[in-house]
């Protein structure tokens, strides 16, 4: 059941994937690639270059993965018009987790570009427009030294064609706004994925970033940033959803090995998020939200400027709901003993400003979940 639903999830984010063994064979664990990349049915195994003819052209790179040189190789923008048109980017990671050297993650792009492709149309369309416009303006001009009779024509085409361009010019706002809404609709999407597979935790994202958004707001950041790390927040764990759930709802402490996988969810969410064109670094403060100021926090363990503002006032958010919340293997500190752990670990771990206005924001009564 678990598979099945993780399958679910990838293919509603439009993720497919597969094995790729050393003879560059892929092994598709299930129909869905299959299905997406138009293969007949009952076919489970094929050549790398039989699915993907491209890849034949990248060899070295492919063999470099496989051989452990580089942790990734990509393909961007691949497209198939038979039997339907599609677009997808390939991505080839080294494999760790099974027998296989190496695992191929098929993007589906398709919806993107066609929504690209049919917002720079309508850009196009009220370019033409404007310039239908200008050069008609000039025309007339010139007419109306000429004909004078004929300004009241004049006037009439000029309020015509400026209408055409308030219409197109209302209809590519409206196709903005439906991106941005569809863009949040995504985000919220992504998070709740997440928290089906982990209930112990359900809420945390978004807690977590209601607290970094209100002591990003005491610190004078401006909205545009503000909405970047109320993303970053709402998805900095993302990455646990390659995670085993039975690691994310061990009761007892974890082992060496199941915390080292835990660990790699910062890099797991960069990986996700990382094509995605957001208007702020979103994928890098996901990538750093567990590093520290004195270098001890991981995935690579940052120190001081290395590590990005946005990831201070998320990492300080962070431990602060996880102490104040259950978890399945330990009770709840509590609110006070988590600001005092972060007030022990001032300009040491944490940025001092975030702790400072953290501290003072529940002290005062000034936030509350």
């Amino acid at each position: 059941m678990e598979r099945v639903f993780l399958n679910d999830m990838l293919n509603r984010f439009g993720l497919y994937y597969g094995f790729l063994d050393r003879d560059r064979s892929v092994h598709m664990p299930d129909d869905t690639l299959r299905a997406f990349l138009g293969i007949e049915a009952g076919v489970h195994t094929l050549p790398l270059t039989a699915l993907v003819p491209e890849s034949a052209e990248r060899e070295n790179e492919i063999g470099s993965v496989l051989n452990g040189e580089i942790p990734e190789f990509s393909m961007e923008g691949l497209a198939r018009t038979s039997p339907r048109e599609i677009y997808f980017d390939l991505h080839v990671i080294t494999s760790t987790l099974n027998e296989h050297p190496a695992v191929i993650v098929i993007r589906d792009i398709t919806k993107e570009i066609l929504y690209r492709q049919s917002l720079q149309q309508s850009r196009n369309e009220v370019v033409l427009l404007q310039h239908q416009l200008l050069e008609k303006n000039r025309d007339l001009d010139l007419s109306n030294r000429e004909l004078v009779h004929s300004r009241d024509d004049l006037h009439r085409l000029n309020q015509e064609l400026e209408e055409k361009v308030r219409e197109r010019t209302g209809q590519l706002q409206e196709s903005t706004n439906l991106a941005k809404r569809l863009f949040h609709q995504t985000v919220n999407s992504l998070m709740y994925a997440l928290e089906k597979r982990d209930p112990y935790t359900a809420g945390h994202q978004q807690r977590v970033s209601i607290l970094a958004v209100a002591i990003a707001r005491d610190l004078g950041v401006d909205d545009t940033m503000l909405e970047g790390i109320m993303v970053a927040g709402n998805l900095h764990d993302l990455g646990k959803i390659y995670v085993p759930s039975e690691f994310l709802t061990k009761p007892g402490r974890l082992n060496d090995e199941e915390f080292g996988v835990i660990r790699l969810h910062p890099m797991m969410g960069f990986e996700i998020l990382r094509d995605i064109e957001f208007p702020w670094p979103v994928a890098s403060i996901v990538l750093q939200h567990h590093e520290l100021l004195d270098g001890s926090g991981y995935p690579y363990g940052l120190s001081e400027d290395e590590v990005r503002f946005e990831a201070r006032i998320l990492a300080v958010a962070d431990v602060v709901e996880a102490m104040a919340t259950q978890r399945p293997y330990r009770i709840s500190p509590g609110v006070d003993k988590a600001l005092e752990e972060i007030g022990l670990q001032r300009g040491k771990k944490y940025d001092e400003r975030v702790v400072d206005v953290c501290i003072e924001l529940f002290r005062s009564g000034a936030f509350a979940w």
